[in-house]
């Protein structure tokens, strides 16, 4: 994670905010103190960083040309 935030030039808070998360959240599992999220927030990560769910978790990342964060829109969905 900490690669594709700095990939495109954004701080932990501007990452936080493109993936729909919490900045304290985020910053945990950037620095690897909280391991194992849960599908629906690897779905958020992924879409704040333009990717798919398969893409985020493969060996390596795609490049790509947006520097800005992609500010989530969808309504939360409940269980």
């Amino acid at each position: 994670m900490k690669a594709l935030r700095k990939q495109r030039g954004w701080t932990q808070e501007q990452a936080a905010a493109a993936c729909d998360i919490g900045y304290k959240i985020y910053q945990l599992y950037e620095l690897g103190i909280k391991a194992n999220p849960g599908l629906l927030t690897l779905d958020k990560i992924a879409r704040g960083f333009g990717l798919e769910v398969h893409e985020l978790l493969g060996p390596a990342f795609p490049l790509t040309k947006s520097s800005k964060p992609a500010i989530s829109k969808r309504k939360k969905e409940r269980p």
